[in-house]
């Protein structure tokens, strides 16, 4: 039987990312002022309403960086994991062969990080959710540990296609 099932979750913007947000969005704004009001009683006037669109509009994009969205996408025994910034940008995170998974389970602070593992988060910071971790190896990564909010439903047919000799603390 082949299995396919996509899944998107929002990353939750923490405190430190909603206040940067704000004095982004404000400095911009200000700067755009400041450019307008240094040139507004002289020739380059024009040149000021540029600098000051071009602010608002470099503001404009950083704060759209911030808003990201995790998609997952297993097919059969390979689980995709995208990055989709401002829903517009798609990249690849990684691409996880779950017959090669050597751990998993339910996120918790028993699970260490060891110093010769890469860390691929691609999690919802939303502390409702659960979040599950993949101990793996890969090509690109090597020693590699996965952290992402699945659904109820990709953590069920995921775990077929676990091995029976990995430790499973689903």
């Amino acid at each position: 039987m082949d299995v396919f099932k996509e899944f998107i979750v929002k990353r939750e913007l923490t405190q430190n990312e909603k206040i940067s947000k704000i004095f982004i969005i404000a400095a911009s704004v200000a700067l755009g002022f400041t450019f307008v009001a240094l040139t507004i009683t002289t020739t380059l006037m024009l040149i000021g309403f540029v600098f000051a669109g071009l602010s608002v509009y470099i503001g404009y994009q950083i704060v759209a960086r911030m808003f990201v969205e995790y998609e997952y996408i297993l097919t059969n025994a390979d689980l995709d994991v995208d990055k989709i910034v401002n829903q517009s940008k798609r990249s690849r995170l990684c691409t996880v062969n779950l017959r090669n998974v050597t751990a998993c389970g339910k996120m918790n602070d028993s699970v260490e990080v060891a110093d010769d593992e890469t860390l691929v988060k691609a999690s919802a910071n939303n502390p409702e959710l659960n979040d599950y971790y993949l101990r793996f190896t890969h090509k690109e990564y090597g020693n590699a540990i996965l952290v992402f909010t699945p659904s109820n439903e990709v953590v069920e047919l995921h775990k077929p296609f676990i091995p029976r000799n990995a430790e499973n603390n689903l």
